[in-house]
C-alpha cells in the first residue's frame, strides 16, 4: 500500500501550524514549556516532508517519447 502525498503534505502542514500556535503561545505567556512540545511538531513535519521527497527521488528514471532518460 502507498502512502498518500495528499495525507502525508496536510499532515506537514498541520505539523507546521501546530509548530507556529505553540512558539506564539510560548511568547505570549513567557513561557518555555511550550517549547518541547513543539519541537516535537518540528521532528514530525520534518519526516513528513522528507518522506515525501524521498518517494519522490526514489522514482527511476526511464525514458518518456522521443526524449531518453539521463
Amino acid at each position: 500500500m502507498e502512502p498518500s502525498m495528499e495525507l502525508q503534505r496536510w499532515a506537514g502542514r498541520l505539523c507546521v501550524g501546530m509548530v507556529a500556535a505553540l512558539a506564539m503561545m510560548g511568547y505570549h505567556f513567557g513561557n518555555v514549556r511550550f517549547a518541547p512540545v513543539a519541537v516535537g511538531f518540528a521532528i514530525l513535519g520534518g519526516l513528513f516532508y522528507s518522506g515525501r521527497l524521498m518517494t519522490s527521488a526514489s522514482q527511476p528514471l526511464s525514458d518518456s517519447g522521443r526524449h531518453r532518460a539521463l
